[in-house]
């Protein structure tokens, strides 16, 4: 598993928009302690990577809401990464 430096949280990155980033934000602060979203991405492919930092422990919870979010929100991507950027390999 890769980690932050960020708390001991683990980084996720997601593709999507700047619009529906502000709507997973929303959604997400919703449920305390799970996730923080960060404004900052980064280009990968075409598409802005925008970086999220989980909670330790809480990744299973956050994936389950994510793919919930899916079904409402334009997400073409989530990848484990670090701080610098989503995993190489994913």
């Amino acid at each position: 598993m890769v980690r932050s430096r960020s708390c001991d949280a683990v980084a996720y990155w997601i593709a999507t928009t700047e619009d529906e980033i502000h709507f997973v934000d929303a959604i997400l602060s919703a449920y305390d302690g799970l996730a923080t979203v960060r404004r900052e991405f980064k280009l990968r492919d075409g598409s802005a990577m925008y970086k999220i930092y989980v909670a330790a422990g809480m990744e299973a919870e956050f994936l389950e809401v994510i793919e919930h979010l899916r079904a409402r929100a334009d997400i073409r991507a989530v990848l484990r990464g670090d701080d610098d950027g989503p995993a190489a390999s994913e």
